[in-house]
Order: structure tokens, then C-alpha cells, then sequence
């Protein structure tokens, strides 16, 4: 798959300086993790795929030890400019790690590199430690736009089909849900969940995540 103009496309390096975190951004992580229940201060983690540089910035403004991955030139030579140990291949990285996250990255591998790529990410997490990713919600239609959105984009990923990729490698989902919007937006996500409600009950579909654009796993070795 060809990346040369991706980061051009996103405006990274060109609109948004690398690592630039803004309050928001810095908050709506906080919250993510914090709803999650996953330690993120004082610990050793690795993004891979990581973009600009926002992640990997809140996880250094948390006294974290951290580590990246991404195929992109530019973005690796950026974050070697600021002091983030970077490889452009998951093969290169060494250690553990307590925390593993990705962000809008498996949607870009296909079923055979997943594979690959659980068992790769499985032999660098710690026992006790966790995965966290993010991707298009392939359960609802909130999702369409963002799976169809990117031509890089390759395989739509629910939650059964997550399940069935990561169990041969010793892997579980713990969490499954839409991800964290911030700030919160009390009287949009009541009316939501009426909507939801009435789907469930009167015609058998939707989820809890079912109006959410994109959803966050987190996954832990199997107990």
C-alpha cells in the first residue's frame, strides 16, 4: 500500500506541527484511558502507527517511557528530532511494554497481516499489560464513512471478527465500546439512547456503540 502523500493528506507536519497536543486532545485521552481503566502514567508503551505525535506526547507529559513505530519517513525522522525511540517496523522493537496502542491502524492491514501482527504485538506485552486500539465501528452505519473514507483503508473489524482474530494467540477483548467523546454531550447521547433503545427492542439491532463513528478495543493476554 502506497503512504507517500498519506501524511500530506492528514495535514500532519505541514497544518499541525509533530507532538503538538492541544487541551482538547490531552483531555479527551485522559478520559479515554481513565474509562478504560488503563494505567498510563509512570509506564513503558509503544504506539504504533503514530502519526503526528499527539499519544505519544500526553504518554510523555504522563513520566512514561515510550517507544514508536511508523512506516513513514517524515514522521519517524520527527519523532527521532524530539528524542521518541522509533522504528519503521514492529519486527525491530525490543523489550516490553505495559501499554501497546494503535490508533485508526488495523483497519489498514489484511486478515493475514492482523495475524502477524497480534502475535508480534502479544510477544512484547507484559503479562499484566494491555493493547488498546481504535478503529471504524463496522457494526452500524455511523461507521461507513470513516472505513470508506480512505482508500488505505482494507478490512472493516467488529467485535466478533476481532475476537476470532486474536483467541489464537492467547488473546481476549476485555472492553469493547464506542470511543470517548469529549467534552461530553449529555442531551445528544440521551436521544441516542432512546433511538438505541427502540432499535434493540422493536427490530433486534443496534449496541451500545451502535451511533459511534469509531470504537476502542482493549485486549490482554488470555486468563
Amino acid at each position: 500500500m502506497e503512504y507517500s502523500d498519506y501524511s500530506q493528506w492528514k495535514g500532519w507536519l505541514t497544518h499541525t506541527p509533530f507532538g503538538e497536543l492541544s487541551d482538547l486532545q490531552n483531555q479527551k485521552y485522559k478520559l479515554q484511558l481513565e474509562t478504560l481503566n488503563i494505567p498510563y502514567k509512570k509506564i513503558k508503551a509503544l504506539e504504533i502507527g503514530f502519526g503526528n505525535g499527539g499519544f505519544l506526547k500526553f504518554l510523555m507529559n504522563s513520566k512514561c517511557m515510550v517507544e514508536g513505530v511508523e512506516i513513514q519517513a517524515s514522521l519517524l525522522d520527527a519523532a527521532k528530532a524530539i528524542g521518541i525511540p522509533a522504528k519503521n517496523s514492529i519486527e525491530d522493537i525490543e523489550g516490553s511494554f505495559e501499554l501497546i496502542a494503535a490508533f485508526d491502524v488495523l483497519e489498514h492491514l489484511t486478515i493475514n497481516e492482523l495475524h502477524l501482527f497480534f502475535k508480534r504485538c502479544k510477544s512484547l506485552l507484559k503479562d499484566d499489560g494491555y493493547m488498546l486500539f481504535r478503529f471504524p465501528n463496522a457494526e452500524s452505519f455511523a461507521g461507513l464513512g470513516a472505513q470508506n473514507g480512505d482508500f488505505t483503508h482494507i478490512t472493516a473489524i467488529a467485535q466478533s471478527k476481532l475476537d476470532q482474530l486474536i483467541k489464537p494467540h492467547g488473546l481476549e477483548i476485555i472492553a469493547f465500546q464506542g470511543e470517548a467523546e469529549y467534552p461530553k454531550k449529555p442531551i445528544i447521547n440521551a436521544t441516542r439512547s432512546i433511538f438505541r433503545f427502540i432499535l434493540m427492542k422493536g427490530m433486534g439491532i443496534g449496541s451500545k456503540h451502535y451511533f459511534s463513528t469509531n470504537v476502542v478495543a482493549v485486549i490482554k493476554h488470555s486468563q
